[in-house]
């Protein structure tokens, strides 16, 4: 069985929730996407939740799309909270700007 047939079949199987902190121009379709393979997409990104959400979540997603201040700081927290599971960073833009090629960890 080829590796993504196989990576699909678990996802349907297990049903995880993904936790997305991505930019508006592919919220809509990655929330459909992952529910259109089984998963369980949550799109947040204020930060009184940020503990709530990383406790209960399979996967912590990072997308730098469309960045500001309050989006930076959300992502180091989700980042610092999410323990023990994967986080995948889709590094948009990387090296197209100052603020999204250094940024000090926090």
């Amino acid at each position: 069985m080829p590796q993504f047939t196989h990576d699909l079949a678990i996802i349907s199987r297990i049903h995880p929730v993904i936790h997305n902190i991505t930019n508006y121009v592919v919220m809509d379709f990655n929330a459909n996407a992952l529910l259109a393979i089984g998963a369980f997409p949550i799109m947040a990104h204020a930060e009184p939740e940020l503990a709530e959400l990383l406790a209960i979540v399979q996967v912590l997603v990072i997308n730098i799309g469309t960045l500001d201040e309050q989006w930076i700081a959300a992502m180091h927290a989700a980042i610092n909270l999410a323990k023990n599971i994967p986080i995948i960073l889709d590094p948009v833009g990387a090296g197209a700007s100052k603020l999204r090629t250094h940024r000090p960890v926090q």
